[in-house]
């Protein structure tokens, strides 16, 4: 037999690939994203789904108090913010090192010319009633520039942007109490949170604006994401959310008339005649049964994660909130708030963890139900072999590796054990045994 050196460097190259391939660590995957079915169908099959949680008549009461309470920064006569609250926010930020999206730390010079802009000195400078005309973002200082903690692990860099507050979308009422020494940004407060705003994306609300807006009895919600509306000779505006509203003029077989806010050369608005698929959206309020709060969470699952609802996206309290929107149900920003507020709670911070579970199985509702810890917050949609399951929009699942998370980074049904299966996942990542509380989102709380 004659040796053929070729063909056994060869041989050997295909051993050895085979050998470091087999031994090769596989990435771990999260075993409840493949062993639940994701489609909320599934869930509801076994529930009266179409009976409608609440009567009629109630659900419009409260959705009367939804329009109370967004509508409400037109009623304030002064701003809830403080010149020290805006002296506070600026030196938690600047008070450690902190980063841009080059990865390298912000010269402390950068921070001196923001801490001049705000013109806090002045606080308040301005006093007007306004309203948004654009998809805009709640920053905690005046600047768009991204601002990290660091890049240490998946815990903190992207997506953390620690100055975001919140998205705001087109057409939401706010009261402005300040505007920066550039006259670019102006400090806004909301229904559900305060931010500085790029002055482009609001307009004035002047006292005819606010009563022929506000004055509808007649509005409609956004029910899928990310369309576009148009005015009514077809120019685009902006992309629909989930989440949105809009007062409603009048319908059409396949559209609803709505009024949008648009700004004059003098920055006052006005209001446009716009158009939305009724396809796209609903009459306020959408009636509130399992159905139709299942078919919101079906069309928001496997959205990605959003810190403070950055490019438009969610983390999980900006879901939660926009998931019964429709409904004409108003939820704080904040998944604390939720909790305590969002309708009648349950304090489960006491139990062992078997009680936890025993109480949310013969007492939650779902599609109904939230469940809460300090940081996060899920929706109960059901069970599946007497395990709790819930619906939330997840960064990721703490671990004791040198990156400190199995990144899951969208909206997910899971058990309260994402964890579970995980080598190296935190004991942090059993979710039974950190919540803190139920909140049933009930008629008797409001």
């Amino acid at each position: 037999m004659i040796f053929n050196k070729k063909r056994f460097f060869t041989l050997f190259l295909m051993v050895s690939l085979c050998l470091i391939l087999s031994c090769s660590p596989k990435d771990e995957v999260v075993k409840d994203l493949v062993s639940l079915n994701q489609n909320h169908t599934e869930y509801i099959e076994n529930i009266d789904s179409k009976k409608n949680y609440m009567p009629w008549h109630h659900q419009k009461i409260i959705f009367q108090n939804y329009k109370r309470i967004f509508f409400s920064p037109w009623r304030k006569t002064r701003s809830n913010i403080t010149k020290k609250k805006i002296y506070n926010e600026f030196e938690r930020i600047n008070s450690k090192t902190r980063f841009g999206e080059n990865k390298v730390p912000i010269d402390k010079g950068w921070f001196s010319k923001i801490k001049q802009n705000l013109d806090a000195e002045k606080f308040p400078n301005f006093k007007k009633y306004g309203i948004t005309i654009a998809n805009s973002n709640l920053r905690i200082l005046p600047t768009q520039k991204p601002i990290f903690s660091g890049f240490t692990d998946d815990s903190n860099g992207f997506p953390f942007d620690i100055i975001q507050n919140s998205t705001i979308p087109a057409n939401t009422p706010i009261y402005i109490s300040h505007i920066s020494k550039n006259k670019e940004w102006v400090l806004v407060e909301s229904s559900y949170a305060h931010g500085w705003v790029k002055i482009r994306d609001i307009a004035y609300a002047g006292p005819k604006f606010r009563k022929r807006f506000k004055n509808h009895n007649s509005f409609v919600a956004v029910t899928e994401d990310d369309f576009p509306v148009r005015t009514f000779s077809g120019d685009h505006l902006y992309n629909g959310f989930i989440g949105m509203v809009f007062p409603l003029l009048k319908e059409s077989k396949r559209n609803y008339h709505i009024l949008t806010a648009a700004a004059t050369t003098t920055k006052y608005a006005y209001s446009k005649e716009s158009v939305i698929s009724k396809a796209h959206a609903r009459r306020m309020p959408v009636p509130l049964n399992i159905e139709n709060v299942s078919s919101i969470c079906g069309k928001l699952t496997n959205k990605p994660y959003g810190w403070g609802g950055l490019y438009n996206n969610r983390d999980c309290s900006a879901m939660i909130k926009d998931i019964y929107t429709p409904f004409g149900i108003w939820l704080p920003r904040n998944s604390t708030s939720q909790a305590k507020n969002g309708g009648l709670f349950f304090d489960l911070s006491n139990l062992e963890a078997e009680s936890k579970e025993e109480f949310i199985l013969n007492n939650a509702v779902p599609y109904l139900t939230l469940l809460w810890f300090p940081g996060h917050i899920m929706l109960y949609i059901g069970e599946k072999d007497e395990d709790p399951i819930v619906f939330h929009n997840i960064w990721g699942i703490r671990t004791n590796d040198e990156r400190k998370r199995k990144i899951i980074g969208k909206s997910v049904i899971t058990t309260l054990q994402p964890g579970e299966g995980i080598e190296n996942a935190d004991e942090t990542a059993d979710f039974l045994e950190r919540i803190k509380a139920m909140t049933l989102i009930s008629p008797r709380y409001y």
